[in-house]
């Protein structure tokens, strides 16, 4: 993720700012504001919001609340939505999520 922030700071993302609506940051607090915990594991914290179909592919989905999952930025972003690629995007997210989120609330302590 460190990468990703360096190559936005130089500039070299900026490509992919510019297509995105000026309606996408008051969608996506919006949408975290109504789902305010990681699909995944939980937290409450550095929330993220994914989209399920990716952007660069299906940008007339981007603003569609049925094509965004919340993950948080720590881990689950990375390992659910990326499947640990940023290149690559994981079409079962939502069933991978709910999978993991019960295995979670249902482990032996």
């Amino acid at each position: 993720m460190a990468f990703f922030r360096e190559q936005i700071k130089k500039g070299i993302i900026d490509v992919v700012r510019k297509k995105r609506s000026s309606d996408w940051r008051k969608v996506r607090k919006a949408f975290i504001k109504a789902n305010n915990v990681c699909a995944c594991c939980g937290r409450e914290k550095g929330l993220e919001v994914h989209h399920i179909e990716d952007f660069s592919t299906s940008p007339h989905l981007e603003l569609e609340w049925g094509n965004l999952i919340t993950l948080c930025g720590k881990y689950c972003h990375f390992i659910f939505g990326h499947l640990m690629n940023w290149q690559s995007i994981n079409p079962d997210i939502r069933k991978d999520a709910e999978n993991f989120f019960e295995k979670k609330q249902n482990r032996r302590e």
